[in-house]
């Protein structure tokens, strides 16, 4: 439908993920071998419904409270007609109605009856230095995470992200922090399968998350089981303990043998006979 969505899919096809997501262990901040945290994981596609009814979930949003003016940029998430698949993206409100939101994405196109609860401001990109990780979007691309790699007054902020292990750069239509926590747009760690898996917040109610998972698909968890998942911005020195990332194996343990691009790309020796990979510094985390 979109062209944010479009990018989703062409990372796929491209082998990509470690600036998009997949499914697999995270954690909280002390993480153990089989429970640790990270970031994305990749998209995979999602399977179009026969009929056109929208996902069951939604019926279980909550009744938020509006909280976005006419004209303002937000954050929101609504799912693709005629499919499952998600994709958060930044868009102008165009209309208020009862407990839903008019959108304009940035192709032009209006969005009617999005559920406010899937609606959030956008935050400041003041708080921006070089190095650090953000939560950024562009019109080809959904919402990610990457690393500031230009913040200088006047000029365009740019961003660096992992695009099928390669180190891409691009200038940003918005750019803020990275959320953490249990609130929505943070990245948690979440059961799946006996283990932990990745996603992202897109809204909560009294004893609930609405997690957009790896596959693009929304999961509802029990707040309680889920873990705030912290990032290393500043990245890792050889010899350091970490737990790595990658969707078809999930987080393993691991050791820094190099620094492959400095603050970007490390090597990692996994433990056990694996050979050597590169990962991102969005797919590492730091380990005890």
């Amino acid at each position: 439908m979109r062209s944010s969505a479009v990018a989703r899919m062409a990372c796929l096809a491209a082998g990509l993920v470690s600036a998009c997501a997949r499914e697999e262990p995270a954690s909280s901040s002390s993480l153990s071998s089989s429970s640790a945290a990270s970031i994305p994981e990749p998209l995979l596609p999602p399977v179009k419904s026969a009929a056109s009814a929208p996902p069951s979930w939604l019926a279980e949003l909550p009744d938020a409270a509006i909280t976005v003016e006419l004209g303002a940029t937000v954050w929101a998430a609504p799912p693709e007609v005629g499919s499952e698949l998600v994709t958060v993206a930044v868009y102008r409100v165009d209309a208020l109605g009862s407990g839903v939101v008019s959108l304009v994405d940035k192709m032009g196109r209006r969005i009617d009856s999005v559920p406010s609860a899937l609606v959030h401001a956008v935050g400041s990109p003041k708080q921006l230095p070089e190095g650090s990780l953000t939560l950024f979007y562009t019109w080809t691309t959904p919402g990610w995470l990457g690393r500031v790699s230009r913040a200088e007054r006047g000029e365009e902020l740019k961003v660096q992200f992992d695009w099928a292990g390669t180190t891409r750069e691009t200038a940003v239509d918005h750019a803020e922090p990275g959320r953490t926590g249990i609130q929505p747009l943070a990245y948690v760690g979440f059961p799946k399968a006996g283990g932990k898996s990745i996603g992202q917040v897109l809204a909560l109610d009294a004893t609930r998350a609405f997690v957009l998972t790896g596959s693009g698909h929304v999961e509802m968890h029990a707040r309680a089981t889920l873990d705030s998942i912290s990032f290393e911005p500043r990245g890792f020195t050889v010899g350091r303990k970490v737990h790595a990332y990658r969707w078809a194996t999930g987080y393993e343990r691991g050791t820094v043998t190099a620094v492959i691009e400095p603050g970007l790309r490390f090597e990692i020796k996994l433990l056990g006979s694996s050979p050597n990979s590169e990962y991102f510094i969005t797919n590492l985390s730091a380990a005890q």
